[in-house]
């Protein structure tokens, strides 16, 4: 099916680019999400009579967008949920889950179709999700699923407290590396390198040779 996009969309077009999707896909998402519009004479014409128009609510809109993920873009939102001593949840967190935290949270008008999950969380965590604030401006939130804010300030913490245990460790290597180990020598062990070593004749007496000998 040939069609007007509205918007922006992924790997598809620009706003105001026409062109060719399978059926079902525009059928089933694009026209009724007001993403698009069939390429047909009139909605073209339509199209073109309104395109200042549209272009201007759609920077009016990617302005407001950008201007929520400055106070969101890599903000840490608590989850807590009941999980088994395993760490798997007891259910899991899906996108409209997410959906309602954000916008319990105060984060407007944001639906389950902007939140980019492969598949629901089921363990606890802290997880990166992408959301798409608006066709060209995303922001990376995570979210810390814990059975407990205890637990989940345990979570946040731990990694990086671990990370400097490490970083402690491996600065006292180093510092005995740098420092060094002084090594005495005692003069009588000293060895002139210069020497050529001339090996002991006795201990190179064959068998047969020592046993001449004692004849």
């Amino acid at each position: 099916m040939k069609i007007i996009l509205l918007e922006k969309i992924e790997k598809l077009g620009q706003l105001g680019d026409v062109v060719n999707v399978k059926n079902g896909y525009a059928r089933n998402f694009l026209l009724p999400k007001a993403k698009a519009l069939r390429a047909t004479d009139d909605n073209l014409k339509y199209f073109e009579s309104k395109s200042v128009e549209i272009r201007k609510k759609n920077d009016k809109e990617m302005a407001s967008a950008a201007k929520l993920s400055e106070s969101i873009n890599n903000k840490t939102f608590i989850v807590i949920r009941q999980a088994g001593e395993n760490g798997q949840l007891f259910g899991s967190v899906t996108t409209r889950d997410i959906a309602n935290m954000l916008s319990d949270d105060g984060v407007p008008e944001i639906t389950r179709n902007q939140v980019s999950l492969v598949e629901p969380i089921k363990a606890l965590g802290i997880v990166d999700v992408r959301i798409d604030l608006h066709p060209e401006v995303s922001v990376i939130i995570k979210l810390n699923i814990a059975r407990t804010s205890e637990e989940a300030d345990m979570q946040e913490k731990g990694p990086l407290n671990n990370l400097d245990k490490e970083n402690t460790e491996i600065d006292s290597v180093v510092d005995v590396f740098e420092e060094g180990v002084e090594i005495n020598i005692d003069d009588s062990q000293d060895v002139d390198l210069n020497t050529e070593h001339t090996p002991d004749v006795d201990a190179d007496i064959t068998e047969d040779e020592a046993n001449k000998k004692e004849e």
